[in-house]
């Protein structure tokens, strides 16, 4: 059984799910400062400068490609939501695709650790860490953004 409507109060669970799960991914980013301030740099058996290019490298790359992905997914969502018309379904989906985001912002997160224990340049792990939370910042959830969704879905379902 499909649910075309949201029952009262789902979109406001919903949001508060996502945001929970955004807060959590960006209390890992004091933790990672943390980290980076305490643990001093260590030498490794691969060049530090190599090290630090290569984390910065991976790290800029998952996340510059995170929008597109989340992009791609969610118009998979959409048409998922265009053949079912499941609101509950689409909702679900919604956070997946924010989890997945997440996930890939996390690993920016980390590559700036790696950077700034293994690596020679303390500017590029810190830059990496400044881009992955302002990244985490900018895909906080709302209620536009999840209006507009909606609204995108059920336009393509012919609603």
């Amino acid at each position: 059984m499909s649910s075309t409507s949201l029952q009262p109060g789902e979109l406001d669970r919903h949001l508060r799910s996502m945001r929970l799960m955004t807060i959590g991914f960006l209390a890992t980013v004091p933790m990672a400062v943390a980290v980076m301030l305490l643990f001093p740099e260590r030498v490794g058996s691969a060049p530090p400068m190599a090290v630090s290019f290569i984390a910065a490298a991976a790290a800029l790359w998952i996340g510059f490609t995170a929008n597109r992905d989340a992009q791609a997914r969610l118009d998979r969502v959409k048409r998922k939501f265009a053949a079912k018309g499941d609101l509950q379904e689409l909702l679900r989906d919604h956070r997946l695709v924010n989890l997945a985001v997440l996930a890939r912002l996390e690993v920016m997160v980390v590559a700036s650790v790696v950077a700034s224990i293994w690596g020679g340049s303390s500017a590029a792990a810190w830059g990496v860490l400044a881009l992955a939370a302002m990244m985490m910042a900018l895909s906080w959830p709302t209620a536009d953004k999840t209006d507009m969704l909606i609204q995108r879905a059920r336009e393509q379902r012919g609603q």
